[in-house]
């Protein structure tokens, strides 16, 4: 499997388009993560909150965008769609997000898309808006975003470091808490976490 499993919605909310995309992780940000994997829909649990901040978000007028590595894909661990399936329930939960994409790779597949490499970011900004960064200096300034609402919520260095490479606004989250921790912080326009990837 060479690039990232990408799914597409066409959100039927009606609210406008701020030109801004919100990258999520998944894990520790929505829902409760597991040094197992998620492994079946029933296994994923939704963090309080998570689905009040979400409505937020799009109220706001992003575009929603889950980033997730789940490695557990190339391991064959999962059946063919399963990703699919754990996706159809948190958007059960939680509401339709505009695009979800998911590296399937482990770390000695040295791919492009997996977090902290910024793919999965790219990709989807693509489809969203046509357009993306074409290069990462890891070393020199950080990058100025497509839109300066841009954001990326997560809850580890590897997050922080795909959404600095997009110049997108850093907000780091306790994993047991998720993104209601800085829900209130984006709405208030905050300018995010410092963080410097290297």
């Amino acid at each position: 499997m060479k690039g990232p499993v990408i799914e597409i919605n066409q959100p039927t909310s009606g609210l406008k388009w701020n030109g801004a995309i919100a990258y999520l992780d998944r894990d520790g940000v929505l829902n409760y993560g597991s040094p197992n994997y998620v492994n079946s829909p029933e296994e994923l649990k939704i963090l309080p909150g998570a689905a009040e901040a979400v409505s937020k978000l799009r109220k706001l007028g992003y575009k929603i965008v889950i980033t997730t590595n789940q490695s557990a894909i190339m391991r064959g661990l999962w059946e063919d769609g399963t990703i699919q399936k754990i996706h159809k329930k948190l958007q059960d939960e939680i509401g339709e997000i505009d695009v979800l994409v998911t590296c399937p790779h482990r770390d000695r597949d040295k791919c492009g898309c997996r977090k902290p490499m910024p793919g999965m970011l790219n990709s989807a900004s693509e489809i969203i808006r046509q357009k993306s960064h074409s290069s990462i200096n890891w070393w020199g300034e950080k990058p100025q975003p497509i839109h300066p609402l841009d954001l990326m919520v997560g809850d580890r260095d590897s997050d922080m470091s795909a959404g600095w490479t997009v110049g997108a606004r850093l907000f780091k989250v306790n994993e047991h808490v998720g993104i209601a921790e800085v829900i209130d912080r984006i709405v208030s326009g905050d300018p995010g976490d410092k963080f410097r990837p290297v």
